[in-house]
């Protein structure tokens, strides 16, 4: 039932006009769930507009380094975006917004005109995974599922809750995607990978990122370890 809801919220209505929010440390990737708080008028409008007239779907696009400068306006963002559907909202009684997005799929967004709105819209195309022939290796994917097992084993030592939320036998798109929004904090790197539509090469990428997480995790441990003797 989510997924059919999820769906629905971006046919091709919605990539029409998909309302844009540009935030400067934020990467959705598809499947990932997203809490938001709204509370800048423009972006108030947008959720009430979102929830009263559709799509009950928008973007999140990754603001480029510099957005300081014309932040009140309309600042550069990157071309390609995670969109997502709005899985609950809440107006709250300051007139605030809370919330969650789920990440639908990787999109290249082309600005639309204002016209008259405070927030911005793009006519938005859907990015499809590219799968190599014959697939990405069991032995990548693997690599890249033991090395993000062996991290969460590690943070569940502070936070037995934590999941990657994965199995095995998903995807490797999924698997890549998952591990990068669970693991990887660099919104430069998650752009980056946001952006590699080859399932191999993103695959590749996200196993060297979470070797060297996993690598600064014992180093830090060791030495806590030589600290306490």
């Amino acid at each position: 039932m989510e997924q059919s809801a999820v769906s629905d919220a971006l046919d091709g209505v919605a990539l029409e006009s998909l309302p844009v929010f540009p935030l400067p440390r934020v990467v959705l990737f598809p499947g990932a769930s997203l809490p938001l708080h709204l509370f800048e008028p423009r972006y108030c409008a947008m959720i009430e507009d979102c929830m009263a007239k559709g799509p009950r779907a928008m973007a999140i696009a990754l603001l480029r380094p510099g957005w300081q400068a014309t932040y009140d306006g309309r600042p550069p963002i990157y071309e390609i975006a995670g969109a997502g559907s709005i899985l609950s909202h809440e107006r709250l009684a300051d007139g605030t917004h809370n919330i969650v997005l789920r990440g639908v799929a990787r999109v290249t967004l082309e600005e639309l005109p204002a016209r008259g709105l405070a927030y911005r819209r793009a006519q938005a195309t859907v990015l499809d995974d590219v799968v190599p022939p014959g697939g990405v290796p069991d032995a990548e994917v693997t690599a890249l599922f033991s090395t993000a097992a062996a991290i969460a084993a590690e943070v569940r030592k502070a936070y037995p809750e934590f999941t990657l939320g994965i199995d095995a036998g998903d995807a490797p798109g999924r698997i890549a995607d998952s591990v990068a929004d669970r693991l990887i904090a660099d919104p430069e790197l998650r752009q980056y990978i946001l952006e590699t539509l080859d399932v191999s090469s993103r695959v590749s990428c996200v196993t060297q990122a979470v070797i060297e997480l996993l690598a600064l995790i014992h180093a830090q441990l060791q030495t806590r370890g030589r600290g306490a003797d």
